[in-house]
Parts: C-alpha cells; sequence; structure tokens
C-alpha cells in the first residue's frame, strides 16, 4: 500500500511538472501576431523581428569568450 502511494505521488509530480511545462507553450500559441494590440500614434514603424540586435550580442558574446579563454602567455602582459 505504502509503495503504491509513492508510485502514485511520483507519476503525479511528474504528470504536474510536464503540464507545468507545457502550458506557457499553449498560451503563447494562441497569439496572433496580426492581431496584437499596439498603442496607437507611438510608433509609424512596421513591426520586425529583432535580428540584428540577435547578430550584433551573439558577436559581442563571441568576442568576449575569445578574449577570455586566450591564451595567456599570448596576451604580453608580462
Amino acid at each position: 500500500m505504502r509503495q503504491q502511494r509513492g508510485r502514485l505521488m511520483r507519476a503525479g509530480v511528474m504528470i504536474a511538472a510536464l503540464v507545468m511545462c507545457v502550458t506557457p507553450a499553449l498560451a503563447a500559441s494562441d497569439d496572433d501576431p496580426a492581431k496584437t494590440w499596439r498603442e496607437p500614434g507611438i510608433s509609424k514603424r512596421e513591426h520586425s523581428t529583432p535580428w540584428a540586435q540577435w547578430l550584433a550580442a551573439t558577436l559581442f558574446t563571441a568576442g568576449c569568450l575569445v578574449t577570455a579563454f586566450k591564451n595567456p602567455h599570448r596576451s604580453h602582459l608580462d
């Protein structure tokens, strides 16, 4: 009886975790980008994806990582 209750509790926790992980994705999929509300008069520009910002951030991060892991003997800081 005690083992069965433990298995049932584990199964319940796993199902609850799965539902909690899937729920935000289901809620986000209902939003249609064409129907989202925008404040009128704030911006005349059309909605665009932020690909340039992501590219700049990726290049900056890669540059920081290359600099951070550079061989210290090649930096001539001695």
